[in-house]
């Protein structure tokens, strides 16, 4: 009412006198912003059908426009009136699992905006690679929430790559091999038996077939015990050490056939009359008729007496 009586004052006073100048001029200068009903509508662009501004949908989400109905695009959970936000549009729940999708592009069944099961062989799960077996992405099979298990396959002579969660197809150094297995021009190669480290625990070695088992030196009862496959004198040996004068348990070098020491007897390899000359041989001891020094473990035959000297003292 008050918008139309300012306008029909403004048409009097423009046909007026100059006389009632003055009175037109006093009803020109009404504030205009304190009639009722005469206010500048704001717009907020989330009613004019167009998807602009902040919006993630037509008129809705963001910061500004109301929330987005089920169905609708959203970037964030707070972008829907139901609080969900999966698979960039407005869902009816979280919709979190390994295996359910919010839009019938990704389900097995049903329109956009509701949860259910994704389509039968979608991809789940992330691959994993451990203790010499990788396992590939598992599958949905299109009717339950469960990620399917993922294919395994073994990596062989090849470790696992941890930064890839796969096998690793060459190597550039040991580590990157399986365990007893060697780096070599790129390939991945079978360990000689006895050889240490490798993936084998301290006081273990490799065995042929790629196996951990006990070094030289450990104490054995059989052969099948020792990674070299030879047990001798009580330990695991690097050789068969089956010389006279020779053993794999002479002190300090317990599981290394190695020299009996200087004036020692060697059981059965050598007769009653000999003693080991401490490399490896065989020679008469102390006492012992001789006719050069040779025969002689002291290295010494005794002239006119022609008997082999005492041995020295270590």
């Amino acid at each position: 009412m008050w918008k139309k009586q300012h306008l029909l004052a403004m048409a009097l006073c423009a046909g007026a006198l100059s006389t009632l100048g003055m009175g037109c001029e006093l009803i020109a200068s009404v504030d205009r912003s304190r009639i009722p009903g005469d206010e500048e509508v704001l717009d907020d662009g989330c009613s004019d059908k167009t998807k602009n501004n902040e919006e993630t949908d037509v008129d809705c989400g963001g910061s500004i426009c109301p929330k987005c109905d089920a169905a609708k695009a959203c970037t964030a959970a707070t972008d829907c009136a139901s609080g969900f936000c999966a698979d960039a549009v407005c869902c009816d729940k979280a919709c979190d699992a390994e295996c359910d999708a919010c839009t019938a592009a990704l389900k097995a069944s049903g329109d956009d905006g509701e949860c259910g099961p994704s389509k039968a062989e979608t991809e789940c799960g992330e691959p994993t690679c451990s203790e010499g077996v990788a396992t590939s992405r598992g599958t949905c099979d299109g009717e339950n929430e469960e990620c399917g298990p993922g294919e395994e396959k073994a990596c062989e002579e090849f470790a696992c790559n941890e930064a890839t969660d796969a096998c690793f197809t060459e190597c550039m150094e040991d580590t990157h091999c399986a365990k007893c297995h060697e780096c070599a021009d790129g390939a991945c190669v079978l360990a000689a038996a006895g050889a240490e480290g490798l993936g084998c625990d301290e006081g273990q070695a490799c065995d042929a077939a790629g196996e951990c088992k006990p070094a030289n030196g450990v104490e054995c009862d059989a052969e099948s015990e020792c990674a070299t496959g030879l047990c001798v004198d009580g330990v695991c040996c690097d050789t068969a050490c089956d010389t006279a004068c020779m053993a794999c348990n002479v002190k300090d070098l317990e599981g290394t056939c190695s020299n009996v020491p200087l004036g020692t007897e060697d059981g059965a390899d050598c007769s009653e009359a000999n003693v080991c000359d401490g490399k490896g041989a065989c020679k008469l001891a102390a006492g012992e008729d001789c006719t050069t020094n040779e025969q002689c473990a002291s290295d010494k035959c005794a002239p006119v007496v022609f008997t082999c000297g005492e041995i020295p003292m270590p």
